[in-house]
């Protein structure tokens, strides 16, 4: 063989042997059928969440609660001092005098003093404690200012005030007499005020107007627990990213994304008067899209427990329907809920439906996400499993989360109701009239429908895995 570096024979044989870099720059890249899948079911539900999208009408709710006398606006502050004394009135009785300096608000630096009858529920309060004060927000605007004789005695001059009121339904005009002395009486036109009102039929009846002095403005709401909460946040977050790398910090920004959905979506379009039903499935669809394919990718292994969570969702939805029906659940079992009645544009029925679909949505996605990654791994262990051997190793692997999943459902419904089952215990009522209550029969059905969700999931998901866990095509692979 000649050496020479311009012989044609050894060119040949060295070019042979070389690598055919364009060898597959003539065959298109195949996407994965499963990528497109997941494309299309995120164009669905973001078609879904537009068309219920809220249309902002639930702002005017706080406008609503503040008319009924319920807080809607609150300010730091911290405890000054504590002190025991009789109380006001009733001199036999010891109450906890509390005075309180605002930290923040329109009246920062103000200190407002509060009496506590001393009981086995007041607070515990300390020198230097965080609290939140909520602040009444004045309900009138004195409109004219006028006078005449007094309606109770003519020979008396009395200020006559017209205001106008905020009562839950975009205002209402009514009178008030101020008889001398009264501190309504100094009022001037523009003044807001504090008005308390009640209804005879359809008149509206002005019980008392007075000025919104700081100290008639405040109450005690609660202990600021919210430094509290930052640091507990911090804490997880450092330890999820500590353990998962990556994975982690994918995690927390879908923990963000799910959070941003519920505030922007779910609740304002539930107050929007939107089905809570229909908010709650498409809520849930779009969570758990972000939340699976931020913390585990886009591929086909993702897709494919986002169908096997979507499925399980459905079967969800539909038993949840027919046992509430037939359970005859009211949907106000909860005090709380008693309070939306004076909001009609809300379904209380409909709520019950979708907290035991949001409920379930969770542990639905931690499920098909596992079965999922779990045939995933079987198959990279031994490549020469069958899809039935794939299939039986994954569903041996299913039972045991389920019978865990189930019990951690059980443990946490419980937990949330424990005060009320202790209430029951003490009555000593019996387990069939504590479980018929309709309180604890919500929470049977949360725990009961939503692990039928949970089973179902598991051999859905596992079929579909095994069944596709080969042939990705070109695109983008697990």
């Amino acid at each position: 063989m000649s050496t020479g570096s311009g012989d044609p024979g050894q060119l040949d044989e060295w070019m042979a042997f070389a690598p055919d870099d364009d060898s597959g720059d003539d065959e298109p890249r195949r996407i994965d059928p499963f990528v497109v899948v997941g494309i299309v079911i995120g164009i669905l539900i973001l078609v879904a969440m537009l068309l219920s999208r809220p249309t902002g009408a639930y702002r005017t709710q706080a406008d609503d609660l503040s008319a009924l006398g319920l807080p809607t606006d609150f300010h730091p502050a911290s405890v000054v001092s504590v002190t025991e004394q009789g109380c006001a009135g009733i001199e036999t009785q010891v109450c906890e005098v509390v005075r309180f300096e605002l930290t923040g608000g329109p009246d920062v630096g103000f200190v407002y003093s509060q009496e506590f009858p001393i009981s086995p529920l007041t607070p515990d309060f300390g020198e230097g404690d965080h609290v939140l004060l909520s602040r009444v927000t004045p309900g009138g605007v004195i409109e004219d200012v006028g006078s005449a004789p007094c309606s109770f005695d003519t020979e008396a001059t009395c200020a006559q005030l017209r205001l106008t009121i905020d009562d839950g339904e975009g205002g209402r005009s009514a009178t008030y007499e101020a008889m001398p002395g009264d501190e309504a009486a100094t009022l001037t036109v523009g003044s807001e005020v504090l008005v308390d009102f009640i209804y005879d039929g359809d008149d509206l009846i002005v019980a008392s107007v007075r000025p919104p002095e700081p100290q008639s403005l405040y109450r005690f709401a609660d202990f600021d627990r919210r430094f509290v909460l930052i640091v507990v946040a911090a804490l997880f977050a450092i330890v999820v990213v500590a353990l998962g790398g990556w994975k982690g910090v994918s995690a927390l920004a879908g923990l963000v994304a799910s959070l941003a959905v519920m505030l922007i979506y779910v609740l304002p379009s539930i107050l929007d008067g939107r089905n809570p039903l229909l908010v709650a499935v498409v809520g849930s669809a779009a969570i758990a899209f972000i939340a699976m394919y931020l913390a585990h990718g886009i591929n086909r292994r993702t897709t494919i427990a986002l169908l096997g969570m979507i499925a399980a969702l459905v079967l969800t939805v539909v038993l949840s329907a027919i046992v509430v029906e037939a359970a005859r659940f009211s949907g106000f079992a909860a005090e709380e809920t008693s309070l939306l009645t004076f909001f009609g544009s809300i379904d209380v029925g409909g709520l019950l439906l979708a907290g035991i679909v949001l409920g379930a949505a969770g542990a639905l996605d931690d499920v098909a996400i596992t079965q999922a990654a779990t045939v995933w791994e079987l198959r990279a262990a031994n490549p020469a499993y069958r899809r039935r051997d794939l299939f039986q190793g994954a569903m041996r692997i299913g039972r045991d989360h389920i019978a865990s999943i189930v019990n951690t459902l059980l443990l946490a419904y419980a937990g949330a109701s424990l005060p009320l089952l202790v209430l029951f215990l003490v009555a000593g009522q019996s387990l069939g009239v504590v479980a018929n209550s309709e309180v604890v029969a919500v929470e049977i059905v949360r725990t009961l429908v939503g692990s039928i969700g949970l089973v179902a999931a598991v051999p859905f998901t596992t079929w579909l895995a095994a069944r596709f866990v080969d042939g990705d095509g070109g695109g983008v692979h697990a």
